[in-house]
């Protein structure tokens, strides 16, 4: 995987973050590009923001698995899924349970069948049975920083405190502000143009008194907590 100094995780045949567009540097005859293994594997739920965080080399999700367990619904089963690691630093997950599991990436739906692990980079939606996560992968930090070299046309990486640093140089280099409309029910961003933009619904909630909710909400910058 081609991590981005962006936080998002790209396959390793991107030529450019697949979040924020930033093209990756050519690789020199020889040599290989930079890459980086993550920590661990970071879900968070949807709508009661729950927190599942799957430690390498993986193991059991659900009711009777290895992470958070209790923070699974009564719908997902106690072996639902099963979340691996590889030797070379690879993240999959694979079907065991009864009710559906898919994952979404850029747009697309993929039902995940037993037996056949489907791979995580970073950036995806999953649905296990009735609950929605966001998933995003963990570094060292050490990595994250040696990444940040990869993705050149990202933002910086903020240089620490006392180190000599020019606050006015840091202000002119600033990136331009992102906006976002959040949906009140899920959670899920939805980017914008500025901040007068208004979204009227989202994607993950079909119910009409949930738009209605959705319609009123406010843009506000992207990257704001």
């Amino acid at each position: 995987m081609r991590l981005c100094s962006c936080g998002f995780a790209n396959a390793d045949d991107a030529s450019a973050c697949a979040a924020c567009g930033a093209p990756f540097t050519t690789a020199i005859p020889g040599t290989a590009l930079p890459t980086a293994t993550a920590s661990a594997l970071v879900l968070e739920e949807v709508r009661g923001g729950a927190t599942v965080t799957v430690t390498a080399p993986g193991g059991v999700l659900g009711r009777a698995g290895d992470f958070a367990p209790e923070a699974f619904s009564p719908r997902v089963s106690g072996v639902h899924a099963v979340v691996a690691m590889s030797d070379t630093g690879r993240w999959t997950i694979e079907h065991t349970g009864r009710n559906a599991s898919s994952v979404e990436r850029a747009g697309a739906w993929t039902t995940l069948r037993a037996g056949a692990p489907h791979p995580l980079f970073g950036g995806e939606m999953l649905k296990l049975a009735d609950m929605t996560f966001r998933v995003s992968l963990a570094y060292p930090e050490s990595e994250s920083a040696a990444a940040a070299a990869d993705c050149p046309g990202a933002p910086p990486v903020p240089e620490a405190a006392g180190t000599g640093a020019d606050p006015l140089a840091d202000t002119a280099a600033a990136p331009i502000p992102r906006w976002a409309v959040r949906c009140p029910v899920c959670g899920t961003e939805h980017p914008v143009a500025g901040p007068a933009d208004r979204i009227d619904r989202c994607s993950f909630c079909s119910d009409p008194f949930d738009q209605r909710r959705i319609a009123r909400a406010t843009a506000r910058p992207a990257d704001q907590p």
